[in-house]
C-alpha cells in the first residue's frame, strides 16, 4: 500500500497509518478543500489533528452527535478546515475498527474508546496477583474491536 510513487516521498501522514484507501475515502473532502488529519486527543468540545502541516486544534461541533458511538474520537481520520479561527472538524472517514466499552450507567449504551487501531496489547502488572476476569474483558474488548 505504497501511496507515493518510488521517486516521490512517502505522505506526510504516512508515519500515522494514511494510505490509499484512506485518500480514497477522503477525496470527496478534499475537493471541498478540507484537509485530512488523525484525531490524537479529544476533550471537552474540542480535538487536536495532526494534519501534514502539524497539529491543529478543531472545534467537534460539527461531529459531535447524540449517539455516543458516532461522536468523533482519538484515531478517527478527520476532514478540517484549511484555515479560520475556529477551526472545524467538519466530519471524519468511516472506522475500519473500534474499541467501545459498555457504559458506567445504566443505558444499554457504549462508550468509544478509540478508533482504527491495528494492534492492541494487554499488559498487566505481575507484582500482584493476576485477575483472570479483568484478563478476559480486555481480551474481549480487543477482540471485539477488530483490531
Amino acid at each position: 500500500m505504497s501511496f507515493s510513487s518510488p521517486s516521490s516521498p512517502p505522505h506526510a501522514l504516512a508515519s500515522f497509518g494514511w494510505d490509499e484507501a484512506w485518500a480514497a475515502e477522503f477525496a470527496p473532502y478534499a475537493d471541498r478543500g478540507l484537509l485530512p488529519g488523525r484525531v490524537v486527543r479529544v476533550d471537552r468540545g474540542q480535538c487536536d489533528v495532526m494534519t501534514a502541516d502539524g497539529l491543529v486544534r478543531a472545534d467537534t461541533a460539527f461531529v459531535t452527535p447524540h449517539d455516543p458511538l458516532r461522536v468523533i474520537c482519538t484515531g478517527d481520520w478527520a476532514a478540517v478546515d484549511a484555515g479560520g479561527n475556529p477551526r472545524y472538524a467538519r466530519a471524519y472517514l468511516p472506522r475500519r475498527t473500534a474499541f467501545v466499552r459498555s457504559t458506567s450507567s445504566q443505558r444499554s449504551e457504549g462508550q468509544i474508546l478509540a478508533a482504527n487501531v491495528d494492534h492492541a496489547i494487554i499488559a498487566v502488572s505481575l507484582a500482584v496477583e493476576l485477575d483472570l476476569g479483568r484478563i478476559e474483558r480486555f481480551l474481549a474488548l480487543a477482540w471485539e474491536s477488530g483490531a
